[in-house]
């Protein structure tokens, strides 16, 4: 396990796993409704700050992998995406604003399963 990162809790270089985790979870929920507009801003914004701490871990990893291959090319264009998604705000009405954090919650859970850090989340790579 990467030194950077711990679980249980434990805070080293700037990154919890289970808060990440917890974060994901509360991203990809499958709703009956809504939540509040302010909501969804605190989770975007806890979602980014734990984007930006697990990017530089997963494409250090990615960077090991063979180039030219398939699994180089498909987890590199996904960390090559990461900076437009994040400068992309919430949009203009509730249901944009969910979908972009849904969509955030499946880049952290990416960006999570490929820092070399073992989750207990089911990976959705």
């Amino acid at each position: 396990m990467d030194e950077a990162v711990k679980r249980g809790g434990e805070r080293q270089g700037g990154v919890d796993v289970d808060e990440i985790e917890a974060a994901i979870a509360r991203a990809l929920v499958k709703r009956t409704a809504l939540p509040p507009y302010e909501e969804l801003c605190e989770l975007r914004e806890s979602l980014v700050e734990h984007i930006e701490a697990l990017m530089p871990l997963a494409e250090k990893l990615v960077n090991q992998l063979n180039r030219g291959t398939v699994a180089w090319y498909q987890k590199r264009s996904r960390l090559n995406f990461i900076p437009h998604e994040l400068g992309q705000g919430l949009g203009s009405g509730l249901q944009s604003a969910e979908w972009h954090v849904r969509s955030l919650g499946y880049t952290c859970q990416f960006l999570l399963d490929n820092a070399g850090v073992t989750s207990g989340a089911g990976s959705m790579t």
